[in-house]
């Protein structure tokens, strides 16, 4: 296309739309994506004014947002025009659907327009309310239109002439059906300008995209996935997203990457079998957790600024390490602050790691997240020095030998541990019993005399085959007057059932389950409910239950870490309101200790759900005389995802960290047996290899002779000493920097 001769009368008008005419983009789009960029939450707000009317939603943007007319891109063969249209006396005016506080300044740094006509708040200015108002002003055709879209041909039917600027040969063509044709400027039309710049300011400049990706990249490390590696590279490119910026703009980039990290890494909270509350809770945990990833994100940028850019070998050491030490204390907080959720804390991607994850004997887990970390950041260092050295082939070798080497000793170190067992006095016979119930079910209370039923099926068929021999099947009706002698001695020392697996129990529930022991001659480990009364409360506890083989209840367990929103609403005394956002709709309490189980000849501790994932809970109940731990768990919230899987990484370091075994016994996976190690040398699964499928384990645990048993692990001995150590340092780093 190209430009008309020049036939516009200088004594008729010409108006002169922005968006997209003037400018080869889009006020609001611009004001958008600036907001956005600075505050993604501002996205709610958005959607708010929107619902107000457009004119309201670009006078809100103009408030919040101010963009430097230089700073946008003009169509200069148009603007060259207005100038000489200017100069040959002709009125200039700006009319535009952008508010007013959003065109003047464009008008003023132009200095070419007579008056400017914008949207107020109130009034759209756009299309037939542009041509109203143009018509009131200058009478019927009094004016010349120069314009680019279809919303235009409203006011070019009413205008005299039509220029035409930066638009399709399709809005050409209606321009010229609507009135006369002027010059034209579309030789350099793009239909995707705007949208490029929208998204260019939104994902690229702002580092959102990068950080997306090594959100994505970082929760591809965890199971269901399980690429260890990328957790190595991820934390250096969500550094590398904030790269060049500096607080806020800092702070955003990683918190957009922690965003897309948790949505993926806990999109299995999608499954619960809930209407409505698994897509806000899902939502509204991704957005809380992320607040950590941008924190940290903040942190390392303004430390990095901090020291010169950098420019030493050993202040780039120093960087990395006091990275690793704030990612460490970061999960330190976030295993804590309102009940904790260490839930994926970066060391559990290398579960599998096995010879690498000795290292959590010493330092807990968050040793193993400190060294991921520091190498992730070394990379960055490395990476860095070949752009700014390109001639230089080895410069990124001083940038990652500390780390490396620091890997391959501990490494070497840990397989070496993996050989050095004590050989075992005897074994205990351990079964349990994956009954696969889903969720629905467990709630409901019609179902339960089935399932129960079912269970005691599945596990006196569990128990016969370990024994090789049948006994009397015992049904939820048993009536027992006194105890009964077994059929036969059985092989399995103890039976565990998982959480949720035995419904309410009733006085008929409770004699059955005694009536089971005396029968088989088992211990059994199973999870209810328990209750204790008081003159000003009543308690209800999630608890585990001991039942010895004659049937007597032993000894109870109460749950001492809660699933918040699960399990306990947090603030619901000081605002009741909070409940509504839950489908539970009361509160347990929490139990104040840790409880060894004795078994006669041996003993064991059990946790209940994702107690497994807290190495402090952990640790305290792994009490030094006890031989295994004992996991009882229900993800059949979750349905066949990757919650199963990243909860039984968590268990593996909970042996590593305290040296002794670990059986989880699950409703739907993963039921397994954790060695001393971190090994996971038995786990349930179906022909196919599916671990949520129903059946049952028997496993043998080794025990100690009690003069074998040597001294606890370093860290047990000790606790998150190194955990500590990485706070107490991030917070002389921030008070050091804050002094300066």
């Amino acid at each position: 296309m190209t430009d008309s001769p020049n036939n516009l009368s200088p004594s008729v008008p010409l108006v002169v739309d922005l968006d997209g005419t003037l400018l080869r983009t889009d006020m609001m789009f611009e004001s958008l994506a600036q907001l956005l960029r600075r505050n993604p939450f501002a996205l709610f707000a958005i959607l708010f004014w929107w619902t107000r009317g457009r004119a309201f939603l670009k006078q809100r943007l103009a408030k919040r947002v101010q963009i430097d007319p230089a700073t946008l891109p003009y169509n200069q063969k148009f603007l060259t025009w207005l100038r000489a249209e200017k100069k040959a006396g002709r009125k200039l005016i700006l009319a535009t659907a952008s508010d007013l506080k959003m065109a003047q300044p464009v008008a003023d740094y132009v200095g070419l327009f007579d008056e400017v006509l914008a949207s107020d708040g109130k009034i759209n200015l756009r299309s037939e309310n542009k041509l109203r108002a143009l018509t009131e002003k200058f009478g019927p055709r009094g004016f010349d239109y120069a314009g680019n879209s279809s919303a235009d041909y409203a006011v070019w039917r009413g205008s005299r002439e039509a220029v035409v600027v930066n638009a399709s040969r399709g809005v050409l063509r209606e321009a010229a059906r609507c009135t006369k044709l002027g010059p034209t400027f579309c030789d350099t039309y793009s239909p995707v300008a705007v949208a490029g710049r929208f998204y260019g300011e939104l994902l690229w400049r702002s580092g959102y995209l990068a950080a997306a990706g090594a959100g994505l990249l970082l929760a591809s490390a965890f199971p269901d996935i399980n690429c260890a590696g990328f957790a190595w590279i991820a934390p250096a490119l969500l550094l590398a997203a904030a790269r060049g910026q500096g607080g806020a703009d800092a702070f955003r980039a990683g918190y957009i990457g922690g965003l897309f990290f948790w949505l993926a890494s806990l999109s299995w909270l999608l499954r619960i079998p809930v209407a409505g509350f698994p897509i806000l809770g899902w939502l509204s945990l991704a957005a809380f957790l992320a607040l950590f990833n941008g924190v940290w994100v903040w942190a390392i940028s303004n430390f990095q600024f901090s020291i010169s850019n950098l420019n030493t070998w050993r202040r780039r050491t120093v960087w990395a390490l006091l990275g690793a030490a704030t990612w460490v204390a970061l999960e330190m907080l976030r295993a804590r602050i309102f009940g904790g959720f260490p839930w994926n804390l970066l060391a559990t991607s290398q579960f599998k790691l096995v010879p690498l994850i000795q290292l959590a004997s010493v330092t807990g887990i968050y040793g193993v997240s400190f060294l991921v970390v520091w190498f992730s950041l070394a990379l960055f260092s490395a990476a860095q020095m070949i752009l700014q050295n390109p001639s230089r082939r080895f410069v990124w070798q001083a940038e990652i030998i500390l780390p490396l080497a620091s890997t391959i000793f501990i490494f070497v170190a840990g397989f070496f541990s993996l050989n050095r067992d004590v050989p075992a006095d005897h074994f205990l016979r351990v079964t349990t019993v994956q009954p696969n119930v889903p969720q629905t079910m467990i709630w409901s209370a019609a179902d339960d005399a089935q399932r129960f039923e079912a269970l005691l099926r599945q596990s006196q068929v569990a128990l016969d085959a370990a024994t090789g021999e049948h006994k009397i099947e015992v049904a939820l009706t048993s009536q027992i007057d006194s105890p009964a002698a077994p059929r036969h001695p059985a092989k399995t020392d103890l039976l565990l059932w998982p959480e949720s697996a035995v419904p309410e129990i009733t006085d008929e529930v409770y004699r059955a389950i005694q009536k089971f022991a005396q029968v088989n001659r088992v211990w059994i480990i199973l999870n209810g409910d328990d209750v204790e009364f008081h003159p000003d409360a009543t308690n209800a506890f999630n608890s585990a239950l001991l039942f010895r083989p004659d049937g007597q209840l032993a000894q109870i367990y109460h749950k001492r870490q809660l699933v918040i929103f699960g399990e306990y609403i947090p603030l619901v005394r000081w605002l009741p309101f909070i409940k509504w956002f839950t489908p539970i709709t009361g509160g347990w309490t929490a139990g104040d200790k840790a409880m060894t189980f004795d078994l006669g000849n041996c003993k064991t501790s059990p946790l209940i759900c994702y107690e497994d994932s807290f190495p402090g809970v952990a640790r305290e109940a792994a009490a030094d005389d006890i031989d295994f731990l004992v996991n009882l768990t229900n993800d059949g919230w979750f349905g066949h995802g990757a919650a199963q899987w990243q909860q039984a990484a968590a268990s593996v370091f909970r042996s590593v960290e305290n040296g002794v075994p670990l059986v989880r016994s699950a409703n739907d996976g993963v039921t397994c047996l954790v060695d001393a190690h971190g090994r996971v040398v038995k786990l349930l699964t179906d022909a196919a290899g599916d671990i949520h499928g129903r059946g049952a384990l028997t496993v043998d645990i080794p025990l100690l002779a009690p003069a074998e048993k040597t001294a606890a692990t370093f860290y047990h001995r000790h606790g998150d000493w190194f955990g500590w150590s990485c706070v107490g340092l991030a917070l002389l780093n921030l008070r050091i920097r804050r002094r300066d």
